[in-house]
């Protein structure tokens, strides 16, 4: 917490903000009325100040500045901190909710913004987060949960207890949302930096993210694109029985997510259609020449390239 400095040189353990909150609180409390002497007492303090007038209603109009100048404060040790922890420790335990109000206050508040951001990047809120590339366990409590979209992921981690969502993505997508960063967010999103909205060529490179060594060995070997990466070579490429059934698993994977961006989808077709140079262009955005080839050979395979196991010939034509 941020201390406060006195004039007088005393330093508080509490802000300015701390004591307005404190004292609007206090407003239209019966305790303003009462005795600080007594109030101290039931807290096991002791008010040194003794008179009919010493109450809270006595220092609340004031703010924590003019109460530093007073001559109940000024250069009286740790007086001021003493009338803060009373009236505080006082208001908690008249209302033991107050706190519990605060911190759905402040849930409220962030979750708000959280959606906030996504509607400011032009992120659907009710975008599917089983499309998003959260981690297999992340996607299977969304599931247990009934977590099927943004905006209900964004609320589910801010009620949830810190505890179970601390070390996960549900905080790591949350804090990305909160703090606006973009990277972050795109690792579980399909967005680019600098640009709003979202993109397919993110989404297949989450795709490829995705795949195992020996699957994307099978693709490079199925659609005879080359790789720099020695654990995509084509001794680790699965069987060819097990390639064809990768590849209509990608086809159904890709469908989802054409049918979200349908012109995106039509431009990324017209890319196959033109060959790998075309392909090249819209995946350049990955920056990332292996993972931009892996992301090229799921593309043909979304759309019914014939893979070619052996020889160069053909490789874009089905």
């Amino acid at each position: 917490m941020n201390t406060m400095t006195t004039e007088s040189g005393q330093k508080l353990p509490f802000t300015s903000a701390d004591w307005e909150k404190l004292r609007y609180q206090l407003q239209d409390s019966m305790l303003a009325k009462t005795n600080l002497f007594k109030l101290a007492k039931d807290m096991g303090a002791k008010w040194p100040i003794r008179g009919k007038d010493e109450t809270a209603e006595k220092y609340i109009s004031h703010t924590l500045e003019q109460l530093a100048d007073m001559p109940e404060f000024y250069g009286k040790g740790n007086r001021l901190l003493l009338l803060y922890s009373i009236l505080r420790d006082t208001l908690t335990l008249d209302d033991p909710f107050s706190d519990m109000v605060s911190h759905f206050d402040a849930v409220a508040e962030q979750e708000q913004e959280a959606l906030m951001a996504l509607q400011q990047l032009e992120v659907p809120a009710d975008f599917p987060v089983e499309l998003t590339n959260l981690s297999p366990d992340t996607l299977n409590l969304c599931r247990a949960e009934q977590i099927t979209d943004l905006a209900l992921f964004v609320t589910f981690a801010q009620q949830s207890a810190k505890s179970v969502i601390i070390n996960g993505d549900y905080r790591r997508l949350l804090n990305a949302l909160m703090e606006m960063d973009i990277k972050v967010l795109k690792q579980f999103v399909p967005v680019r930096e600098g640009e709003p909205g979202l993109f397919l060529a993110e989404f297949i490179g989450h795709m490829a993210s995705r795949l195992t060594d020996s699957e994307a060995a099978s693709l490079f070997q199925a659609y005879q694109l080359s790789t720099t990466k020695a654990a995509w070579s084509p001794e680790r490429a699965l069987g060819r029985t097990h390639t064809l059934a990768l590849i209509e698993d990608l086809k159904v994977s890709a469908a989802k997510r054409f049918a979200l961006m349908p012109d995106q989808a039509q431009q990324l077709r017209h890319a196959v259609e033109s060959g790998e140079a075309a392909c090249v262009r819209f995946f350049i955005t990955l920056r990332d020449p292996d993972l931009e080839s892996l992301a090229i050979a799921i593309s043909m395979a979304a759309h019914d390239i014939k893979p070619r196991f052996k020889g160069l010939i053909g490789r874009f034509l089905p």
